[in-house]
């Protein structure tokens, strides 16, 4: 996990899957006390989330380039979907009664960055990659490197980082209108967490 903090945010950059990362969050959590609390999913995934938890946290179905993921991961302890990352701040907040606000875009403007920036090559493209990509050798220094090879990977066409670059910002912005309205803890995922602090630096 790497934390970043300006002025009233605590910004912590997670990563996906890995159960650690979810005790590690839980005790910050209770340590700043935070006025509200900042997720990186879009406003229909916390609302997914909430109904996963109410109907008792059943097995999950994923895509198979996400299976290769957590196979991989797991060289660096336990995982699980939905990611603690995800699924712990959104329990803790709730339990001391901190708002929760979903960071990331919305399916409609996640849809028109897409369409924007991704050419039908690049859907192809991106199809193939995520077929393939868990048979990919990876030679990582630790479970850091191994996300940020990870990511170079999936999204290493021009038209999907383009994307991501977009997200960093629309977050990064959310982020520093939030902090006026008092203190932040936000979890986003380690990707692309530079991105973000970066940007959320240039609006406050």
């Amino acid at each position: 996990m790497k934390e970043y903090r300006k002025e009233n945010i605590v910004l912590l950059g997670a990563i996906k899957g890995l159960m650690s990362e979810g005790n590690e969050i839980e005790r910050i959590f209770h340590e700043e006390k935070p006025d509200i609390a900042g997720i990186s999913i879009s406003p229909a995934e916390i609302v997914g989330l909430r109904e996963y938890i109410a109907a008792g946290e059943p097995v999950v179905e994923l895509f198979e380039h996400e299976i290769a993921y957590l196979e991989l991961l797991m060289e660096f302890g336990e995982v699980r979907a939905p990611s603690p990352s995800y699924m712990v701040p959104l329990k803790t907040a709730e339990k001391m009664g901190v708002p929760v606000v979903p960071l990331d875009m919305d399916d409609d403007e996640f849809a028109d960055s897409y369409i924007r920036n991704v050419s039908g090559m690049d859907f192809v493209s991106h199809m193939m990659i995520e077929k393939k990509v868990g048979k990919k050798k990876f030679r990582v220094r630790d479970v850091e490197d191994f996300v940020m090879q990870w990511d170079a990977a999936i999204n290493r066409n021009k038209g999907l980082m383009k994307v991501e670059r977009e997200r960093e910002e629309y977050m990064g912005k959310k982020l520093a209108s939030l902090s006026k309205k008092g203190r932040i803890l936000a979890v986003v995922d380690f990707e692309r967490s530079q991105g973000i602090f970066d940007a959320m630096v240039k609006y406050l």
